[in-house]
């Protein structure tokens, strides 16, 4: 065998890994939609199937096995490159991605036709009301499901040890939840933890007789266990983590993009098992409110004024021209809370994805699924007037809970009296227990911006202690207020773990760099008159 030239691809061992990666949170990786008026769709495979393409999952990998470096040859001898000169071709990927269907913890395929939407929409920073044209509706794979994790890694004798220590360091960080998927992850979207009962890793050898019929029997042998040492890898990204310990002073909840049956209003949820659901606090709703308030003290430190609002006959476009203008002006801003993607050539940086990341936060507290779908789909006994209304038996369960139906009216401005038809509920979630809320901020991602950006997260942080910075929605009806227990923040550049408190005492080289952003000339009107 040792004489006989070998063709096409160099491969002498193949690595091949099978195991199971479980979501923590919710997952969407866009599929083809039909309907631009409809949310967007998952991906499914040609058998209708929700499923996660093998492209996908290989750009997360090849992302996070890059750390710092971002240029297009880092780490070429294994992901492969496509060269800008005509001269050289590139070479292909040694890391073969398989792609990766979506099933339950039975191991069936899901029912894509009954996933959960999740809706979003822009506030306008000047009205404080919905921005003209920004409403944002996609489908999920909700927490606790299944992607069937496949995946070879080709390799040669030279490159043996170094594969799989690389291999190794990759899968660690799949089993410490690293790695997201997908669409909106610095939203909370995607995270997902690789099954640490049902990981296989193979070591096939093609270099002997021996290695060939242990491969076609079926019987090649486990690859080693691997510290990594020997991985070669870039330098990691350095993240800070911030964990804030909380609890609700006021009703605290983002709304369901759907009504309820006999409660209009209903709480955001996420079902964590077939029988379980759990209220939650959406990533993109704390990332939106600690984004704005971010907007208001650079603002407010500047002295600058926002756009005003054009008059409602004005083109929608227009308004979305000027409600972009309210978001494209301060550099650490978008640093953190990120921008849409341009290319200022030499102008400044090139803006994009966020810094910042902010997972969702789930209740402790929980409902049952039979309990839910009684508030959803209207399982409820006649009350006065031959109105649907809860049950009491249900209204009890709701109050263990800490969840309470309320009824509202609207005043009529003439008589005084209640507007006819014009009564609504809400299911408020006031005393429900929550987990903390965890931020995470890729210092690197910063660049030059990190001290004065890190500068601006920590009084966002204050006056989110300082109970100046509501969560949620309906907040301008009372809901939302939040007393915070304790901020702690680990992997900063004020050493191991520490408190806010702590945290702002040694913030001096923060405070300076602050101080001289906040000299160089900025606008947060930059496209429109103020």
């Amino acid at each position: 065998m040792t004489g006989t030239p070998v063709r096409g691809r160099p491969m002498r061992v193949r690595f091949r890994v099978s195991g199971w990666l479980r979501l923590k949170t919710p997952l969407h990786v866009g599929g083809i939609g039909l309907d631009p008026a409809e949310a967007l769709p998952v991906a499914v495979d040609g058998q209708g199937r929700a499923h996660v393409p093998g492209t996908a999952l290989a750009g997360a990998f090849r992302s996070w096995m890059r750390g710092t470096r971002t240029e297009a040859g880092a780490l070429s001898d294994l992901w492969g490159f496509v060269a800008e000169d005509d001269s050289d071709p590139g070479t292909v990927s040694r890391v073969v991605v398989h792609d990766a269907v979506i099933v339950t913890d039975a191991r069936e395929p899901l029912d894509v036709t009954a996933l959960p939407v999740r809706h979003g929409v822009a506030i306008d920073r000047y009205t404080g009301a919905v921005a003209a044209g920004f409403l944002y509706a996609r489908t999920v794979v909700p927490p606790g499901n299944l992607l069937h994790l496949e995946l070879d890694i080709e390799s040669t004798a030279a490159h043996r040890a170094t594969d799989r220590a690389r291999l190794a360091v990759l899968l660690d960080a799949l089993g410490n939840a690293e790695i997201s998927l997908g669409a909106a992850a610095s939203r909370g979207l995607g995270v997902v933890r690789l099954e640490e009962h049902g990981v296989s890793v193979w070591e096939h050898d093609f270099t002997s007789a021996a290695g060939l019929i242990a491969f076609l029997t079926d019987n090649a042998k486990r690859s080693a266990a691997d510290d990594g040492k020997a991985a070669d890898l870039p330098d990691r990204r350095r993240f800070l983590t911030v964990t804030i310990e909380w609890k609700p002073l006021a009703p605290v909840m983002v709304r369901a993009g759907q009504d309820g049956a006999v409660v209009q209003t209903l709480p955001l949820m996420t079902s964590l098992d077939a029988d379980t659901l759990v209220f939650t606090l959406s990533g993109s709703s704390v990332k939106g409110a600690l984004r704005t308030h971010a907007e208001f003290i650079e603002r407010t430190a500047r002295g600058d004024d926002l756009p005003r609002p054009l008059a409602d006959e004005a083109p929608v476009r227009e308004h979305e021209a000027r409600f972009r203008a309210q978001l494209d002006g301060y550099p650490t801003v978008k640093a953190l809370f990120g921008a849409a993607r341009q290319d200022n050539g030499d102008k400044g940086p090139f803006w994009g994805s966020a810094a910042l990341a902010v997972k969702d936060t789930y209740s402790t507290t929980k409902l049952s699924a039979e309990l839910w779908r009684e508030l959803a789909l209207g399982v409820a006994e006649p009350g006065q007037g031959g109105e649907s209304a809860l049950s009491a038996k249900t209204l009890e369960k709701l109050k263990k809970a800490g969840v309470f139906q309320a009824d509202h009216v609207a005043i009529d401005r003439w008589t005084g009296g209640a507007a006819d038809g014009l009564l609504y509920s809400v299911l408020e979630p006031a005393e429900v227990r929550w987990e903390p809320i965890v931020l995470r901020v890729d210092l690197d991602r910063l660049d030059l911006y990190q001290d004065s950006a890190l500068a601006l997260l920590l009084l966002i942080l204050r006056d989110l202690r300082g109970r100046r910075i509501p969560l949620g929605g309906m907040v301008n009806r009372g809901f939302g207020d939040v007393e915070v227990s304790k901020i702690t923040l680990t992997g900063g550049p004020w050493g191991g773990q520490v408190t806010l408190e702590q945290a702002l005492r040694k913030s001096g080289e923060q405070q300076k760099a602050w101080t001289a952003y906040l000299e160089q000339p900025q606008t947060a009107t930059e496209g429109g008159e103020p």
